[in-house]
């Protein structure tokens, strides 16, 4: 099998924010130990986009993914949708190297709801959340908006982008959040396929 390099957006500009990315993304991934894929923070969207280019040029015999946030409805396959979105030139790459978090990562910190409480504790307020059986359909703007207000009276505060969202994603159950959002659910399917990692429940 070739190995897998996952850029993924996320992290910021400092070093410890991708070092916080990259360890949440590796521990949500922790099914795939012994053939664990590189996942690659890369700060912004667009650093996102040019550093997977990068990687495909560098990489020729690795299979290399490029994994953003969608920020809207998707309505066409992925290469086609940050096409339509951002303006990428994708033409070259195999559709299944395109992942989204749609429509954001916020949706499969939602989805799991056990782990939300264990982390936030009591005074999470779940009512302030979506509902997770149609998560993929909520705007960007409104699970993170629900995230803050879900959390702002826990001890921890309101949502931190960085610092939660990847203590959060390295304690999620991921074949909960592959149950609630499907583009997650793809993402796995691939990378199982890549890695020869067998796993439950992706079709």
């Amino acid at each position: 099998m070739a190995s897998v390099r996952i850029c993924v957006e996320g992290g910021g500009k400092k070093r410890r924010g991708r070092q916080l990315v990259r360890q949440g993304f590796s521990r949500f991934l922790r099914e795939f130990e012994g053939a664990m894929p590189a996942v690659i923070p890369c700060g912004g969207r667009d650093e996102t986009y040019e550093f997977f280019r990068n990687e495909v040029q560098k990489h020729p015999d690795a299979f290399v993914i490029l994994l953003v946030d969608s920020e809207r409805a998707v309505v066409a396959p992925p290469s086609q949708h940050l096409t339509n979105a951002d303006g990428w030139d994708l033409s070259e790459i195999d559709d299944q190297q395109a992942h989204l978090m749609v429509q954001a990562v916020e949706a499969w910190l939602i989805a799991d709801r056990n782990t939300l409480r264990d982390y936030y504790g009591s005074r999470l307020n779940e009512n302030a959340l979506p509902d997770r059986r149609n998560l993929e359909s909520v705007p960007q703007s409104t699970l993170k908006s629900a995230l803050n207000q879900a959390t702002k009276k826990t001890p921890k505060g309101g949502y931190h982008e960085i610092e939660h969202c990847s203590e959060i994603l390295a304690r999620l159950d991921p074949a909960v959040v592959r149950g609630a959002c499907p583009h997650c659910r793809r993402l796995f399917a691939v990378l199982s396929r890549e890695t020869g990692v067998a796993l439950p429940n992706l079709q």
